[in-house]
């Protein structure tokens, strides 16, 4: 008996032993979720307050205790797009349907996502895997009458949205699309309708005010937006995005003093009071009202002295103004606002007064400042990136790589520490890891057509023309309407003879942007190198009657009737031209051609002298003019004409830059740097005569003589920064100098600027061909000898090109 009690006893602890742990275990596992629920609960709340950040930190709490709580996912997904942070977004919403696939919700969000990203198909796939389980779902309805009017199939699409609306749907996406589609339609008493009972259901959807507003403003009825515009307002008063849309209708008015007056507000309000200021201060550097938008910050730092965002935007201000000096004054007074160097907004100002020097090309004062905010934050991408491209310039190619590898590893967004990162390692002759990086880059940001552009060149460096085809193709791919892409990639194909693919992309730049000259240039030349003349003059004369305001079409067309022996009809075409604009340079010196091609010199004479009248710092008129008079055998006569018109008057820019391109023309180099030595005492800002007495003096081998072109050259681009001509004289300065990247640097942004440049392609092809780059500087040299005319460098490009073939 004993026994028996004792295993009764022994049985009943076991029992209660279990029963305690499991009802432990339950406990905890009801803690646990009871805890999931009240963290997501909290941050579903707040969500739909509008408290994003706040809800942010509820369900990622939520995540915490449960990583596989798929509707947290979803939720964050919401504050992602709310956010405007598209890409976290889909990443969030893929998240959560991994977790659970029947989160229909979360799959319809995908679908928005995948239309919003053009891609179409993919939208369809998720439209169709949602009304596979549930066939009335509305989201997924709404996406699916979406692609329906993407593919122009308005009656389906309306079919769609009317019957959601006769179920009760009241979405302000669903009025949209119908109201878009009865406004195509052009039924504007619908569309009016439609976009009017969108408000009364949804009062708090402030945009529907702002489609309806301008739909008053296109039917030239102001009256009936202002309202609406204002009641934005009364509801948001905080809402800087109303008063900045009140602002535009009042411009786009004229009633400049109104939208000044509600600026003025906006700069004043409370919240928000130096943000809202740069908001206005945007604005109106929108409407080229610069002057008022340096008030608008220089009212707002008296109103807040200690302010650095508004010094800071107020040094963005002078740098669009091409004012770095002022710039560097306003980000100084910066530094004074506190003692703590790690200040953000110290570093923000140190950060962008490097950047400014480097663009000054004062590499030792710039690194230095780098250096002082990498001390306080090492891992700075603005910094970083400074950093690397210094180093670049400097040609340490190992430093660089390292630095811009914390750029992108920080920012795995930042296509441009991408783009250098891939320089970086060509530099350091690694071809091999720079297609790695690069493609690493495009996994980060597929959408990014600069880092496929870049990526296409390195594969045709490394002669894998077929990769760098798949490139170029996806770019197009990307943005179907990109026009550039597609010449890009027809030109790729022109340049390996598959004519049919490089005419079949011309067409379609034609057919995408009717109006855009390009397209026409390309087919043009296309149909001349196929030895179809009638077709390349035919479609030339097609582009011109879209866009008669063209100057490369004239151009083009001019010189194929020239071609033609059609000069009557060029002649023809500039005189309307010149009667239309008669201040314009260029039309004079393309009449000159005809002229020439007349035989009538005088008459050319005339109008090259017209041209430089009108643009006196433009070399190409004075070019002409002096090839002109050696042609005619009086260079003699021309130079004492010019002479005497100089000491007549000491301020004829003109006589100055024909003089002295003569005396270039005769090599008579020391006479033609006296020329422009006097022009620029007489006048410093003189950018061509200091430009072309630079490029003179960058034919020496002598130290000071490098330092005096550099220091000129750099004189002319602060007059011109964008100058490409200013741009190659510097490039090819640095690489007389020895400093290759630099060189390529300052080559590669002039080509930026002029592409087609017979000259500055022959300087670049030079200095990679130094730099043990041949592949790339082959192409240089093909793009240098395809270039249209005439130019110093010619005879030695094709010798350069003939030899890397050889080698």
């Amino acid at each position: 008996m004993n026994n028996e009690i004792n295993r009764l006893i022994r049985n009943s602890l076991v029992f209660m032993i279990v029963a305690c742990a499991v009802a432990g275990l339950c406990l905890s596992c009801s803690s646990k979720e009871e805890k999931t629920e009240k963290f997501y609960n909290k941050g579903k709340a707040l969500f739909e307050k509008g408290d994003y950040v706040r809800a942010k930190l509820e369900l990622k709490n939520a995540l915490q205790i449960d990583p596989k709580f798929a509707d947290a996912y979803y939720m964050l997904g919401n504050v992602a797009i709310k956010e405007k942070e598209f890409k976290q977004a889909y990443g969030l919403f893929s998240k959560s349907v991994e977790l659970n696939p029947d989160l229909l919700e979360a799959q319809v969000e995908l679908a928005r996502i995948f239309m919003a990203a053009k891609a179409t198909d993919r939208a369809q796939e998720k439209v169709d895997l949602v009304l596979a389980k549930e066939p009335r779902n509305n989201g997924a309805r709404l996406v699916q009458a979406a692609i329906q009017m993407k593919a122009k199939n308005l009656d389906a699409a309306q079919s769609i949205l009317e019957d959601l609306y006769k179920n009760g749907e009241t979405s302000a996406e669903m009025y949209l699309m119908l109201a878009s589609i009865h406004d195509t339609r052009k039924d504007p008493e619908s569309t009016e309708a439609m976009l009017r009972e969108s408000i009364q259901k949804n009062p708090d959807a402030m945009s529907l005010r702002m489609v309806l507003a301008n739909f008053y403003i296109k039917r030239d009825q102001p009256e009936a937006a202002e309202p609406l515009l204002q009641k934005n307002i009364e509801l948001q008063p905080e809402a800087a995005s109303h008063r900045l849309a009140l602002a535009n209708f009042y411009w786009k008015s004229e009633s400049k003093e109104k939208a000044l007056a509600v600026l003025k507000t906006l700069a004043s309000l409370e919240t928000n009071r130096d943000k809202n200021t740069i908001a206005a201060a945007q604005f109106l550097l929108k409407q080229k009202d610069v002057e008022q938008a340096e008030v608008m910050l220089r009212n707002g730092i008296n109103e807040n002295p200690e302010s650095f965002v508004l010094r800071e935007a107020l040094a963005d201000l002078f740098l669009l103004k091409k004012e770095p000096d002022l710039a560097m004054g306003i980000l100084t007074e910066s530094l004074a606002l506190s003692s703590d160097p790690a200040n953000p907004g110290i570093l923000t100002a140190k950060t962008k007064m490097a950047g400014i020097l480097l663009m000054q090309r004062e590499g030792g004062k710039a690194e230095a400042l780098v250096d002082e905010v990498l001390k306080e934050n090492a891992k700075s991408i603005d910094a970083n990136f400074i950093k690397g491209q210094l180093y670049l310039l400097a040609g340490r190619g190992a430093d660089a790589v390292t630095t811009f590898r914390t750029v992108v590893a920080e920012a795995p967004q930042n296509v441009k520490g991408f783009l250098m990162l891939g320089r970086a390692h060509l530099i350091n002759k690694n071809i091999p890891l720079a297609i790695d990086t690069l493609s690493l880059g495009i996994r980060q940001n597929p959408s990014s057509k600069e880092i496929r552009r870049f990526l296409a060149r390195v594969y045709m460096a490394n002669k894998d023309t077929t990769s760098a085809e798949e490139q170029l193709v996806k770019i197009t791919e990307i943005d179907p309407n990109d026009v550039s892409a597609m010449g890009d990639l027809g030109d790729f194909k022109m340049a390996r003879s598959a004519y049919e693919g490089a005419r079949e992309q011309y067409t379609r730049m034609i057919d995408t942007s009717p109006n855009v000259p390009a397209g026409y240039l390309k087919l043009s030349h296309y149909f001349e190198v196929r030895g179809d003349r009638d077709s390349a003059v035919g479609i030339l004369e097609k582009g011109y009657a879209k866009s008669s305001d063209s100057m490369p079409l004239l151009a083009a067309l001019v010189k194929a009737y020239i071609l033609e022996d059609k000069t009557d009809t060029a002649k023809k075409m500039c005189d309307e031209k010149i009667a239309a604009y008669p201040d314009n340079a260029f039309t004079y010196n393309l009449m000159a051609q005809v002229y020439l091609a007349q035989k009538d010199a005088d008459s050319a004479e005339a109008s090259l002298k017209a041209a430089i009248q009108r643009s006196p710092e433009w070399n190409v008129p004075h070019d002409n003019l002096a090839r002109l008079y050696l042609s005619q055998g009086k260079t003699d006569q021309a130079i004492a004409n010019l002479e005497t018109a100089i000491t007549q008057n000491d301020k004829n820019t003109a006589a100055f830059m024909t003089l002295a391109l003569l005396y270039q023309k005769t090599n008579k180099e020391e006479k033609a740097k006296a020329v422009y030595e006097k022009a620029l005492s007489v006048d410093p800002q003189r950018w061509a005569a200091a430009n072309n007495l630079a490029f003179i003096l960058s034919a020496s081998t002598i130290p000071a003589d490098l330092e005096r072109a550099l220091e000129l050259a750099q004189q002319a681009e602060k007059i011109r920064p964008e100058e490409a001509t200013i741009l190659d004289t510097i490039g090819w300065i640095h690489y007389k100098q020895g400093y290759d990247q630099l060189a390529v640097a300052a080559l590669e942004k002039a080509l930026e600027k002029s592409p087609d440049n017979g000259t500055i392609n022959f300087h670049l092809a030079q200095v990679l061909i130094d730099s043990n780059r041949p592949d790339e500087a082959r192409e240089k040299l093909e793009q240098a000898l395809s270039a249209e005319g005439n130019y110093p460098e010619r005879a030695e490009a094709e010798a350069l090109l003939k030899q890397i073939k050889g080698s």
